[in-house]
């Protein structure tokens, strides 16, 4: 699933919020699972160098571990322009954790402790 987000999202908020969604769910964590976030510079980019190195860094993401059941990519296109997140989840946890799901918690996990002037516009769907 891919998500548009706004500019700024912050490596470390959106790390605590994975971790904070992964921490939710049993089906995340089950054998010794991990979940990764990874934050892609795509500063520049458009067209089909964004496109290609998208799919460069999804098909690396998707080559690592099984163990990572959830992981996060976080395509960067700087300080003042929106991004976007990549969310890539093993099967075997979509059969049990729907994507709305997961997104909503996501969304409410990288909300908790902001002000509410923060929260507007946080995540565009």
């Amino acid at each position: 699933m891919t998500v548009q987000v706004r500019a700024g999202l912050g490596e470390r908020r959106l790390t605590a919020a994975v971790r904070d969604v992964f921490d939710r769910h049993d089906e995340l964590r089950e054998h010794g699972a991990t979940f990764g976030v990874r934050r892609i510079s795509t500063r520049g980019l458009a067209g089909q160098a964004l496109v290609d190195r998208t799919a460069a860094e999804v098909a690396a993401v998707a080559a690592e571990s099984d163990l990572a059941l959830f992981r996060v990519l976080w395509l960067d296109a700087g300080p003042d322009r929106s991004g976007k997140l990549v969310l890539l989840m093993h099967r075997r946890v979509m059969a049990a954790v729907p994507w709305h799901v997961l997104l909503s918690e996501l969304v409410s996990a990288w909300n908790k402790g902001t002000a509410a002037a923060d929260l507007a516009g946080a995540f565009d769907r």
